[in-house]
C-alpha cells in the first residue's frame, strides 16, 4: 500500500514538473502575442501632432529618371518594395570592388521579387542608359533574374538632389553608403559600402524588415477581415 502511494505521489510529481513548463511555453507562445525587434527609421521623426501619419517620418522625395532599359522609373516604380540604395558610376577606378560588394546581397535575395537593388549613378553624362544595360547584363549572368539590379540615370542635378536631400548625404559625391529603404520610401538603416561587415549587416536586416513588413500585412488582414464579420 505505500508502495503506490509512493508511485502515485512521484508519478503527480513527475507531471507537475513536466506540464509547467509546457503550460508557460502554451501561455507565452500562443496566448500571447508576441514583440519583435523593430528596424528604426533614419531622418527627422514626427514633431506637430497634427503632422499626417504618413510623414511622421522622413521619406524620400518623389523622383523621375531612367533605368538600364530607357524605361521611366519614379519612386512609385518601388511601391511595395524593399530596396537596397548605392550611389557610384560605372567608369569609377573602384568599380570591380564596388559591384563585388553589391553582388552579395543581390544574390542572396535573387528568389525575391519585392526585394531590389537600386543604384544611381554619379555621372550620368558617362552612364547612359545603354552604358547601364551592359553593365547590369554582365552581373544578371550571375544569378539570371533581371529586375533584380536597377540602376538609374538622368538628370544629374536631380540626382544630386536626390543625394542630399533624399537620402540624406552632405557631400552628394560619397559612394561610401548604402540605404536600405522599405516598400513605402522610408529610410531605415544606413551601411558603409567599404566595410565587410556593414554588408553583412545589410543582409540581415532586409530579412528583419521584410518579416516586419510582412508582419504588418498579416495584422492588417487580420483587422479588415475581422471588421467584414
Amino acid at each position: 500500500m505505500n508502495n503506490r502511494k509512493k508511485i502515485l505521489k512521484y508519478t503527480l510529481l513527475i507531471g507537475v514538473l513536466f506540464l509547467f513548463p509546457l503550460s508557460l511555453l502554451l501561455f507565452f507562445g500562443v496566448l500571447t502575442r508576441h514583440e519583435f525587434n523593430t528596424m528604426p527609421y533614419l531622418g527627422p521623426h514626427k514633431i506637430n501632432p497634427e503632422q499626417p501619419e504618413d510623414t511622421i517620418y522622413h521619406r524620400l522625395p518623389d523622383f523621375k529618371l531612367l533605368n538600364q532599359e530607357g524605361e521611366v522609373y519614379t519612386l512609385d516604380s518601388l511601391q511595395g518594395k524593399v530596396w537596397l540604395a548605392a550611389f557610384y558610376a560605372t567608369n569609377a577606378p573602384y568599380i570591380k570592388k564596388v559591384t563585388a560588394r553589391l553582388l552579395w546581397p543581390n544574390f542572396r535575395y535573387r528568389h525575391e521579387d519585392d526585394i531590389l537593388l537600386v543604384c544611381f549613378t554619379l555621372d550620368a553624362d558617362h552612364d547612359t542608359p545603354e552604358v547601364l544595360k551592359t553593365y547590369t547584363e554582365q552581373m544578371v549572368k550571375y544569378h539570371d533574374y533581371p529586375g533584380k539590379w536597377q540602376f538609374l540615370t538622368g538628370d544629374q542635378p536631380q540626382i544630386d538632389q536626390i543625394t542630399e536631400r533624399g537620402f540624406l548625404l552632405e557631400n552628394p559625391d560619397s559612394t561610401a553608403y548604402m540605404y536600405l529603404v522599405d516598400t513605402n520610401g522610408h529610410l531605415r538603416a544606413r551601411y558603409n559600402a567599404n566595410l565587410e561587415d556593414h554588408i553583412k549587416d545589410a543582409i540581415e536586416d532586409i530579412a528583419l524588415l521584410k518579416k516586419e513588413l510582412d508582419r504588418e500585412e498579416y495584422e492588417l488582414e487580420k483587422r479588415t477581415n475581422t471588421d467584414s464579420d
